[in-house]
C-alpha cells in the first residue's frame, strides 16, 4: 500500500474531477490517499458517494503570488508532511506544485510529483512579463519535483522546456462511462421543432472563448435560423456574453443555463458540442462529450488534437478565430451524416483510449518509478 499526499489549490473545474477520480481509484486499488487543499474538490463524487468522509488536511493557498500567505502556506504545508508522512507527495495545479516543491526542501526524502493542469505561462496570460515570470519560476521549481505528471503529451512539451525532458511522463485523463441521466428538459425545449442544438459548457471566465463562440454564432444564425446556442457555466463574464448576444443580434436564440449539477445530461440533449477556449491542457469535457457520442468542434490548443482528430472523430478550428469557429459550425450544421459519422468515432475512441480506469493505473505506475 502506498500513502498519497493529494495536494491541490482549485477545488472546482477539472482539478476537482482529476483529484476526485484519482482519489477513488486508488482507494478502490487499496491506496491510501489524503487530500490537502483549501476545501474538498466541490463538484466531486467526493461529495456525492460513500467517499464523502475522505481524510482531507485543510491547506490555504491563494492562486495569484501573495509571499505573506504563500510563506504561511509553506510552514503549513510542511507540518502537514510530517504529520502524514506520505510516500509520495503529487501536487496538482502551479500553486500547490510550487508549495509542494518548496516543502521538498525541508523533507528531502519525499518524492513529489507535479501534475500542472495547463502552466500559467501558456496562454493563461495576456503580457509576457507575466508569462516570463511564471516560466522563470517553473525552471527554478523543476529539479524539486521527482516527475512532470502531465495529462497531455502538448503539456509534456511544455514540461520538457522549463525542466529536465528526462523527468516528465504523459499519463492522459480518462473517464468512466457515463451515467443513464435523461437529458436535461431545458435543452429538450430548445431542441423541438426541429432546431439543431449547439452547446458548450464551460466556467464564464477569461481565456474560455465564450465571446469568440458568440461572435461565430451571430455569423451563422442569418443562415441557420433554426440553430440555438445552449450556453452552460457560471462565472464573471456572463454577463458581458449576454450583452454581446444581444448586440449580436442572437440574444433570443442564445440560452445562458448558468452552473449545472452534472454535464452529462446538458450534452445529451445537445446535438453538436463546442470547446472555443484559447488555452486548455485536455480538458474533461471533449471527453465526456465524445462519451454520448456529440458531433465535437473544439479549437485546436492544448492536448484537445490528442482526444479528437480532426475530421475522423471531430473538427478542429484555430483558437480565437471566428471565421474559423463559424465554419466548423457550418459544416455540422448542414451535415447530419457528418455529425452522427463523428459522433460514432468519438465514442469508439474515448472508450477504448481514456478509460477512468486507464489513467488511475498509469499514475499508480508513476508512483511506483518515483519510489
Amino acid at each position: 500500500m502506498t500513502r498519497v499526499l493529494l495536494v491541490h489549490q482549485p477545488i472546482d473545474g477539472g482539478v476537482a474531477r482529476h483529484i476526485s477520480d484519482l482519489f477513488d481509484g486508488l482507494t478502490a486499488r487499496g491506496h491510501e490517499a489524503v487530500l490537502c487543499g483549501p476545501a474538498l474538490p466541490s463538484a466531486s463524487s467526493l461529495e456525492r458517494s460513500e467517499t464523502a468522509g475522505a481524510p482531507h488536511v485543510t491547506l490555504d493557498m491563494q492562486r495569484s503570488i501573495v509571499p505573506r500567505a504563500d510563506l504561511r502556506a509553506l510552514g503549513r504545508f510542511a507540518r502537514i508532511v510530517s504529520r502524514v508522512r506520505p510516500d509520495v507527495i503529487h501536487a496538482h495545479s502551479s500553486k500547490a506544485g510550487a508549495i509542494a516543491r518548496l516543502g521538498k526542501l525541508l523533507h528531502p526524502r519525499t518524492p513529489v510529483l507535479y501534475t500542472p493542469h495547463g502552466y500559467a505561462f501558456n496562454g493563461y496570460f495576456e503580457r509576457e512579463a507575466e508569462r516570463s515570470l511564471y516560466r522563470q519560476a517553473e525552471r527554478a521549481l523543476a529539479p524539486l519535483h521527482r516527475f512532470a505528471l502531465t495529462v497531455c503529451e502538448a503539456e509534456a512539451r511544455l514540461a520538457r522546456s522549463v525542466g529536465s525532458p528526462s523527468r516528465v511522463r504523459v499519463v492522459h485523463n480518462g473517464i468512466a462511462e457515463p451515467p443513464a441521466r435523461p437529458a436535461d428538459p431545458r435543452m429538450l425545449e430548445l431542441g423541438r421543432s426541429g432546431t439543431t442544438v449547439i452547446c458548450t459548457l464551460t466556467q464564464l471566465r477569461p481565456g474560455k472563448g465564450v465571446e469568440t463562440l458568440i461572435e461565430a454564432f451571430s455569423r451563422v444564425a442569418a443562415e441557420h435560423p433554426e440553430a440555438r446556442l445552449a450556453i452552460a457555466g457560471d462565472g464573471p463574464l456572463r454577463g458581458d456574453l449576454e450583452q454581446r448576444a444581444q448586440a449580436g443580434g442572437v440574444g433570443d436564440a442564445v440560452a445562458f443555463l448558468g452552473e449545472v449539477p452534472e454535464p452529462i445530461p446538458v450534452l445529451r440533449g445537445a446535438d453538436v458540442f463546442v470547446l472555443p477556449s484559447w488555452a486548455e491542457s485536455f480538458p474533461y469535457v471533449i471527453l465526456e462529450a465524445m462519451s454520448v457520442g456529440l458531433a465535437i468542434a473544439a479549437a485546436d490548443v492544448g492536448g484537445v488534437g490528442e482526444a479528437i482528430t480532426d475530421g475522423h472523430s471531430g473538427l478542429l478550428f484555430a483558437a480565437r478565430d471566428a471565421e474559423a469557429t463559424a465554419a466548423a459550425l457550418r459544416r455540422l450544421l448542414i451535415g447530419e451524416r457528418l455529425r452522427r459519422e463523428l459522433g460514432e468515432a468519438a465514442r469508439w475512441r474515448e472508450r477504448n483510449m481514456f478509460s477512468k480506469d486507464t489513467m488511475v493505473d498509469g499514475v499508480i505506475g508513476v508512483y511506483e518509478e518515483a519510489l
